[in-house]
Parts: structure tokens; sequence; C-alpha cells
């Protein structure tokens, strides 16, 4: 008589347990040695570890480093907000005018999950569009989530960038947003290289996928605000 998994309903056969719960748990022992190997690698090593990681079984591992950037973004905008403010303030008032009571509030809990959204769900915007011109405009054979994969190596140092940008805010305005810059750069540069892995070689063809992916993605982004302001 077939036996079948009380959590899933998948058939089973004789002596055999269902995985499905090990599947489920993103955040086993073997998950977390895998992230933190991750981590070091993007920053020693980062395209043999992006060649390594750019798998469709990364997929979900993925989607913990992009909700990590989501988070650590929604900390950067409060910073921003707060102490940028309060830079703007200074340079605003001085004399007489410095002494006025200047009290406004910020609604640091709506920025934050407003950032942390925004910034998950453009992710899936701009995979889901770089594997569309990858994929079918030049024909290189690649899959959503190994499109995905790639994008959440990448984050790493993204969030990286973010956190010691929201943290410099604190010190210096203009430092933390330099460094925030500099992190931007070296992203797209990542980002650049990861290409390669989606698809059979072909560099000629870099720099208009990457250039083409992005004017779709501001596109997108233009008409989004413009439904919403």
């Amino acid at each position: 008589m077939a036996k079948y998994c009380t959590n899933c309903g998948k058939k089973l056969k004789e002596g055999e347990k269902c995985d499905c719960k090990k599947e489920v748990n993103v955040m086993d022992n073997d998950t977390i040695k895998k992230l933190t190997n991750l981590c070091k690698g993007i920053i020693y090593t980062p395209i043999d570890t992006m060649k390594e990681f750019t798998k469709k079984s990364n997929f979900n591992l993925s989607i913990v480093l992009i909700a990590i950037l989501s988070f650590i973004a929604g900390l950067f905008s409060m910073s921003l907000c707060k102490n940028g403010l309060n830079y703007s303030l200074q340079l605003s008032y001085s004399g007489i005018e410095s002494m006025m009571p200047r009290t406004i509030e910020i609604p640091y809990m709506k920025i934050f999950f407003t950032s942390l959204i925004v910034v998950f769900a453009l992710s899936f915007v701009y995979t889901g569009l770089l594997y569309l011109v990858n994929s079918k405009i030049f024909k290189r054979e690649s899959d959503f989530k190994e499109v995905y994969s790639m994008y959440g190596a990448c984050s790493i140092i993204s969030s990286i960038g973010l956190l010691a940008s929201a943290i410099l805010i604190f010190v210096n305005v203009t430092l933390g947003i330099i460094l925030l810059v500099l992190t931007s750069i070296l992203n797209v540069v990542y980002t650049y290289h990861g290409l390669k892995f989606l698809g059979k070689t072909d560099e000629n063809k870099y720099g208009y996928i990457y250039v083409l992916t992005n004017i779709f993605f501001y596109i997108v982004i233009f008409i989004i605000s413009k439904i919403f302001s």
C-alpha cells in the first residue's frame, strides 16, 4: 500500500522519508555555513563565487540575501532622513535663527517599511527584465532562478556598502553618500561580470544586455512613479 507524506502529500516508497520539512527550513546549519562562505567569497574571489552560486538551487538563499539587503535599505533610509535632515537644517539656519526651535516629526517606521518593500519588490522587477533581455532578446540560455541567484550574490556587496554608509552618515553625511556611490559602482561591475554565467559566453553582448535592461528598468520605475504620484 502506497504511503504519502502527511505534510506535503508526496508519494513515498517503502521506508522512504520525505525531506519537504528540510527544504522549508531555509536557514539550517548548512545554509548558514554556505551563506558565510558566500560572503567571504564575494569579497575575496567575486567572479569565482558568482560562477559557483549562479544556479537554480540557490534561488531560496538568494531571496534571503535580497531580504537582508531590503532590511538594510530600510535602515539606510531612516539614517539618511534623520541625519540628512539635521545636516540640511544646520546649513539653512544661522545666527539668531539657529536659536529657533525646529521640530520636525519623521515617520521612521513608514520610511523603513516602504524602503524594505520597494527594494524587495524591485529586485524581482530588475531580474525579470534581465532574464527577458538576456534570454528572449539576445537568445542566451538562462533560467530566471539563475538570474536571481546571480543578483543575490551581487547584493552582498550592496548590503555591506549600504550598512557602512548608514553608519558613516551619523559621522558625516557627505562621506556616507560618497561611500554609497562607490559601492553602487562596484555593484555595477559585479553585475556586468555576472552576465557571463547567464548563458553561453559572448562578451560582445554584455554591454548591450546591461544597458538595455537598465533602460527598461528605469522606464518601469517612471511608469510606476506616475501611477502612484
